[in-house]
């Protein structure tokens, strides 16, 4: 019986890949310096740590999926990992802050803004940006409230359309990197072209990683994994990925709409 009991426990157990994500996120602001400040290969650093930073995220989230909890066990794993998740996202909350408060004492210091020869942004294509990311908010509140309510088809066609939604923001960002970069803005381009494309950079790292979170989650929804017993794994997504669309309207107020 006790050999049975502890085949059974589910105590957290150490993991290599949190490790693995970790180094691949350093190595992306590395990259990032080096190539602006004219080192050619911190492109490819910035894409080795970006690659890294996902597959090891990706491995991670899959390991915790894993494991079954039943009954007390299900209580104490949820409460671990609620703890844990709320702690990543206050961690990540103090990240965005540091950038902000960096872009606003930019602001205040300057004699003008945007500084001469800088380009004043189009509102377009970022408030559509802005609309698509805040419905994509929408759908996935919907597939919470299937799982909770046990309607499987409700839950993966939720899944499938935020992810929809979030490529869209993505390919929306990618456009309007081009176009400035078509008129010579760049990362390079003072403080002005600095604070912006590290801020909307990292944001869309961060929509990025929601995306590879929802793929993970939604395999287990195909696996039968998430049930309306147990399904932190999709409240954590959730959780973060609503935390990502509120840092955007920050992302848009501050950058877009202040002048």
């Amino acid at each position: 019986m006790e050999a049975a009991a502890h085949a059974h426990s589910h105590e957290p157990v150490p993991s290599r890949w949190p490790i693995i994500a970790a180094v691949g996120a350093g190595l992306i602001p590395v990259g990032l310096v080096s190539w602006a400040h004219g080192w050619k290969q911190g492109l490819g650093v910035i894409l080795a740590g970006l690659a890294i930073t996902l597959y090891g995220a990706g491995s991670w989230w899959a390991e915790l999926l894993r494991d079954r909890f039943f009954g007390r066990e299900a209580i104490d794993a949820e409460r671990r990992l609620r703890t844990a998740m709320i702690f990543f996202i206050a961690s990540e909350a103090a990240i965005f802050g540091s950038f902000f408060a960096a872009l606003i004492y930019a602001r205040a210091h300057a004699p003008a803004w945007p500084p001469p020869g800088m380009p004043h942004f189009e509102i377009l294509v970022p408030a559509v940006n802005t609309f698509i990311l805040l419905f994509s908010s929408v759908t996935l509140h919907l597939g919470h409230s299937a799982v909770e309510k046990g309607r499987r088809d409700g839950v993966i066609a939720s899944i499938l359309m935020t992810i929809s939604l979030g490529a869209i923001f993505l390919c929306g960002q990618a456009y309007e990197y081009g176009f400035l970069n078509g008129s010579a803005f760049n990362i390079k381009s003072g403080i002005f072209g600095c604070t912006f494309f590290v801020l909307t950079g990292f944001h869309g790292l961060h929509v990025l990683l929601g995306l590879i979170f929802l793929n993970v989650v939604y395999g287990a929804v195909l696996r039968g994994q998430i049930t309306p017993q147990q399904h932190f794994p999709f409240k954590a997504a959730s959780w973060y990925w609503h935390f990502v669309d509120v840092v955007w309207v920050f992302v848009f107020s501050i950058v877009y709409l202040w002048k």
